[in-house]
Parts: structure tokens; sequence; C-alpha cells
């Protein structure tokens, strides 16, 4: 194991999300995505392809995960591809598993859960933004550059009874 991937590891979960932040695990399912976008050739490059392609990154990654029965190491960086984004998103999956509590037992099958739901938020987005952007159309949410304050909720004064 690397000096790096040491400090890491020598971390508790709180630390890692307080030096990583509740973005850390997307931002590296992010770097995935984009990593496979640039992967693809230029002649067959577009949102369609990407996605099927990222589906296959998340599927052959997640599939490794399935097999696991000890945690370990080893076992979490199994069978991986020499590509980036096969790295990013396994990278993704071993920071969820090190930022999930250890109270009460971390379980593989939830990083999956997790993981699955990181990228098909992601794969979302991207779905929107190509219909925004390639296709001219309205986006699909109306952004706000800040959210509504809430009203603060009247109350009757009671009287008192004499």
């Amino acid at each position: 194991m690397s000096w790096e991937a040491y400090r890491w590891t020598a971390k508790t979960p709180s630390e890692l999300y307080h030096t990583l932040g509740p973005h850390g695990v997307d931002e590296l399912v992010r770097n995935a995505l984009a990593d496979v976008w640039r992967e693809l050739p230029d002649e067959g490059r577009s949102v369609d392809a990407a996605i099927r392609a990222a589906r296959e990154v998340a599927g052959r990654n997640i599939a490794v995960w399935k097999k696991i029965k000890q945690p370990s190491p080893a076992a979490f960086f199994e069978d991986l591809r020499p590509t980036s984004a096969d790295g990013h998103f396994r990278q993704a999956m071993v920071l969820c598993w090190m930022m999930m509590p250890r109270a009460g037992g971390r379980d593989v099958k939830n990083v999956r859960k997790v993981i699955d739901g990181i990228f098909e938020r992601n794969i979302r987005a991207w779905e929107d933004d190509n219909d925004f952007f390639a296709e001219k159309r309205k986006p699909a949410r109306k952004l706000t550059s800040k959210p509504k304050a809430k009203k603060p909720k009247k109350t009757k004064a009671k009287k008192k009874k004499k």
C-alpha cells in the first residue's frame, strides 16, 4: 500500500467526510463519466454511446463488488481494468466504503446501492443537459440562484382567562 493510500485509510469515516466532503464520491463518479466521454472515438461520440459505455463500466465494476465475501483492499481492486474510467469508478466505490460509519458494521451491498443511486442521478443529469444543449429544449427543471425563504408562521396569541 502506498503512503498516500495508507494516509487515507488511517482516517476515520468522519475525518474523510470532513476532508473530502459530501461530494467526494459523486465527484469520482463524474470523473469516471468524463473519462468515458473522452475515451470514446471522435466519430462515435454521442450521449447515447457514452451512456452505454458508462453503464458497461459501472456494470463490470459492480459485478466485481458483488463477488466480495470478505472486504479487503485486494478484493476492492480485483479485476480492475486499466482505464481511467474504471479507476475512477472503483475509487468512488472504495471512498464510499471508507466514508461509511463503522459503528454497526459496514456492508458492501450498501456501497452498491449508494453508488448506483449516484451513478443514475448523474446519467439523468447528462440526459437533461443533452436535451438542453443539443436538442435546444427548455431545461427540465427551473434553476434558481437561491432557495426561497420560508415565511414564518403566524401564531395567534391565546387570551388569558381571569
